[in-house]
């Protein structure tokens, strides 16, 4: 009988350790075991790549949504059960990009929920699933189809407990208006969910144990966020520089998804997203740039589904962090290590004995080329080989 499961030859690399040259690594029980110079032994499947990372963190991500020029538009002319059937699909498609781990962060009647669920379970094949299911917003607020709207203190709470109830595993609430979701009614610098109800929403996910993920575009909405205590602000275009060093100081980290702002600005999404992307996307660019200055918790997110950014588009992400003041290595330690961290996970972002066997090999080194991550060779879940 071989000794492992999976034998991976390679240089390997995570944020913690570094690069080592020409290493193997064996996997046996969806755990690694080892690492080491020599040959360690037979195993079921011997695989080769020039470099190994642990899987890759997407931090925002909707399953429900097709990625196309429109994708509320397909959502409300699909079924739940159509929904939910596209959802798993884009789940198998994130797996098969090499990404190993997806928080969703808005899915219709809880859809996410679900589809982590079987996951987990093995019914279907698919990312680790972080799901938020619904969002919480104002009445008419930002992406109301997927939203609970809550309007004061005491309407926050309770959709703070439905959530829980409904098998959350975090609280995903819109302090500001967006670029997409509605063609009235979306304004990105409004403030939406006022200070006192984001802080009763904070309050309340903390008492469950639950982490709060908060759509911010608008400069009053971001800073009302982190005043309230919130874990990550997502977006944050209009975001000033006051705030961007409170972020530092609160340990609040921030996943700015800035592809998908520049695709929808420069692309063929609706006309009034276009001209509210255009409000945001130069302020954004510069906003990216001054964090990878600073020494704010960088997380790598996609918002995957969203206009033309079909499932997976982590390596769009990656490619526009670069172009944007990111080192290659600091742009896959954001949608590895520090994501998982933030996760509360941190054994998925390294390489080490007695973590999960969450790994992709590359023939194109993306140390050499950011581009490389598009094409993952080797894929490796829970020491499933894919």
């Amino acid at each position: 009988m071989p000794e492992f499961d999976i034998l991976c030859h390679g240089d390997l690399w995570d944020p913690v350790h570094g690069r080592r040259n020409d290493r193997w690594l064996a996997i046996q029980g969806g755990r690694i075991i080892s690492e080491s110079e020599e040959h360690p032994g037979e195993a079921r499947d011997t695989v080769t790549a020039t470099l190994f990372t642990p899987g890759l963190i997407d931090m925002h991500v909707h399953l429900v949504w097709d990625g196309t020029d429109d994708p509320v538009a397909t959502l409300t002319d699909e079924t739940e059960s159509e929904t939910t059937i596209r959802a798993i699909e884009n789940a198998r498609k994130q797996l098969e990009g090499g990404v190993t781990t997806v928080r969703d962060l808005g899915s219709t009647d809880d859809i996410a929920i679900a589809v982590g669920r079987a996951i987990r379970t093995g019914r279907v094949p698919g990312p680790r699933t972080i799901a938020s299911g619904r969002t919480i917003i104002i009445s008419d607020g930002h992406d109301p189809f997927w939203g609970i709207e809550s309007d004061g203190i005491d309407a926050c709470r309770r959709a703070v407990r439905k959530l829980r109830g409904a098998g959350a595993d975090v609280i995903k609430v819109s302090a500001t208006g967006g670029v997409y979701g509605q063609a009235i009614g979306e304004d990105p610098g409004a403030a939406e969910l006022s200070r006192a109800e984001l802080t009763a929403i904070v309050e309340e996910a903390n008492r469950f144990d639950l982490p709060v993920a908060t759509h911010a575009v608008g400069t009053d909405g971001i800073r009302n966020a982190v005043v309230a205590g919130v874990d990550t602000i997502e977006h944050g275009n209009l975001m000033d520089d006051e705030t961007l060093a409170q972020l530092e100081d609160e340990d609040i980290a921030y996943d700015p998804t800035l592809f998908v702002y520049q695709e929808i600005a420069s692309g063929s999404a609706p006309e009034y997203a276009r001209t509210n992307a255009l409000r945001v996307v130069d302020q954004h660019t510069e906003v990216v740039k001054k964090a990878s200055r600073e020494n704010v918790r960088l997380l790598a997110g996609s918002d995957a589904g969203s206009p033309n950014t079909p499932h997976p588009s982590l390596h769009r992400e990656l490619q526009s962090l670069v172009e944007n003041g990111l080192s290659e290595e600091a742009a896959l330690t954001a949608a590895t290590h520090t994501a998982a961290e933030e996760l509360g996970r941190s054994s998925l972002g390294t390489l080490d004995p007695e973590t999960p066997a969450d790994v992709i090999g590359f023939d194109d080194d993306p140390f050499v080329d950011i581009e490389g991550t598009s094409s993952p060779s080797i894929i490796v879940k829970d020491g499933a080989l894919y």
